[in-house]
């Protein structure tokens, strides 16, 4: 059953790999496909979101997947809709581009949000795997490392925010009414995506070292994926970067993303290799 799972789960990662360069040579030619042809933007976008759903169902269990996405989902919604409301969370008022929402929120957000807290889970898990260190367990008596994980999840969803958030700016999918110091942006941004990714993932964590999980048997290698969707999200807004013109952000945001990748890369060889 599993294995019926995982090759559907790798089929739809390697159409996504075929998305992706579509889209980054696109880029590279100064050529937005997701702008020119919605259709294509919405499978750019949709696929993504139901290979997390379907890698988490098999990590994690259908009912503990549905619920760390549910979650995740919930609290980037809730921070969402009060700091456009209010504009505290997040540092000052923002505005998103016309789009369809969920109370004032567009439905495309609060599913990136499931899915970045998701992908900044499975990168620190991969770590662990790699690394032959199981996860933090009250019989193991680690808490250090429930406290480390938790802030290794929310700073692998951090620096997505700081290489992405400028680049929105720029193309207009969202505005900050009063800019900020980082290429535009308001410093309480981030402090607002570190609070909810440390957030989701502390209530989740903080669920398994209490009530660990039966282990599951699956083929541990699927945590190389969302590894590999972190790099070529990089090199997306990499190529974005450099088509505005903003190099300096370019290389902020390489130095920030790809190393946590090649290393993950040299640890997952060194892992098969035993």
């Amino acid at each position: 059953m599993f294995k019926n799972k995982e090759k559907l789960l790798w089929k739809i990662f390697f159409f996504i790999l075929f998305l992706s360069v579509i889209q980054i040579i696109g880029v590279l030619l100064g050529v937005q496909l997701d702008e020119l042809y919605p259709i294509f933007k919405l499978i750019f976008l949709g696929t993504p979101i139901i290979l997390v759903i379907l890698h988490s169902f098999i990590t994690l269990s259908p009912m503990r997947g549905v619920f760390f996405l549910f979650l995740a989902a919930t609290l980037g919604f809730t921070s969402e809709y009060f700091g456009l409301k209010y504009g505290q969370f997040f540092g000052t008022f923002y505005t998103y581009s016309p789009q369809i929402t969920f109370f004032t929120v567009p439905i495309q957000v609060i599913l990136y949000w499931a899915a970045f807290i998701y992908t900044g889970y499975c990168i620190t898990n991969s770590f662990l795997i790699w690394l032959r260190v199981r996860l933090p367990n009250k019989q193991l008596k680690n808490g250090w490392l429930l406290l480390l994980t938790i802030l290794l999840d929310g700073w692998f969803v951090l620096v997505i925010d700081l290489f992405m958030d400028p680049l929105g700016v720029w193309k207009g999918a969202w505005t900050w009414v009063n800019g900020g110091p980082y290429f535009g942006v308001p410093i309480g941004n981030f402090v607002g995506w570190f609070t909810v990714a440390v957030l989701s993932s502390g209530i989740f964590r903080s669920l398994e070292y209490f009530f660990p999980k039966k282990e599951l048997k699956f083929d541990k290698s699927i945590f190389i994926i969302p590894v590999i969707l972190y790099g070529l999200v990089a090199l997306s807004l990499l190529g974005m970067a450099l088509q505005f013109q903003m190099y300096e952000l370019g290389i902020l945001g390489s130095l920030l993303m790809v190393p946590t990748v090649l290393f993950n890369l040299f640890l997952f060889n060194k892992y098969r290799s035993r």
